[in-house]
């Protein structure tokens, strides 16, 4: 039985090609980290979940190429893949069953937006009594107005810790998987 759980946000073909809106900040680095983190999941026999947002209009509609998962990031069989309307990955989708029923207590939060979709997934399952480590170099946002994307991917890491979330960076989450028994 697996006990951890990755979760991956909406790494999504749109928010890094640059097509209809500038490519997500640190799109390169982004992909990097997460591709750490499922490598180490996936050599510990960790659950991997991807979380696919369903836009009615705009960057994610559902369909379009650029809803796709990132071909960087593609589920393999047994992963999960779950789709999602709303901010947090909770929200009317099957995440909550699917940890559930796989007797997941912990999970690791990365992918994007910080300000949004990972803040409010990682608040969410603290709210549902589970340990969340939140990969702090895996999250990414877009700049908005006068506030750089760094300044809020730092601000979004300080606030999910002071919530209760373990931050750190992914070598140390991928050590964290790669010592468990």
């Amino acid at each position: 039985m697996k006990s951890v759980a990755l979760l991956g946000i909406d790494i999504q073909i749109g928010a890094f090609d640059g097509k209809l809106l500038p490519p997500i900040h640190m799109g390169d680095h982004l992909l990097r980290q997460m591709r750490a983190l499922i490598d180490a999941a996936r050599d510990t026999h960790a659950l991997i979940i991807y979380i696919q947002h369903c836009a009615a209009e705009g960057l994610l509609v559902k369909g379009t190429a650029a809803w796709a998962i990132h071909p960087s990031t593609t589920p393999i069989n047994g992963e999960h893949v779950i789709e999602k309307r709303a901010s947090s990955a909770f929200e009317g989708t099957t995440l909550g069953q699917t940890l559930n029923d796989e007797r997941i207590r912990t999970i690791i939060v990365c992918g994007l937006q910080s300000e949004h979709c990972v803040l409010n997934t990682a608040l969410d399952a603290m709210r549902r009594g589970m340990k969340v480590y939140v990969a702090s170099d895996a999250h990414s946002t877009w700049p908005d107005g006068e506030t750089s994307a760094t300044e809020t991917i730092e601000q979004i890491n300080k606030e999910l810790a002071e919530s209760g979330a373990l931050v750190a960076p992914t070598q140390a989450i991928v050590s964290m998987l790669q010592s468990r028994p």
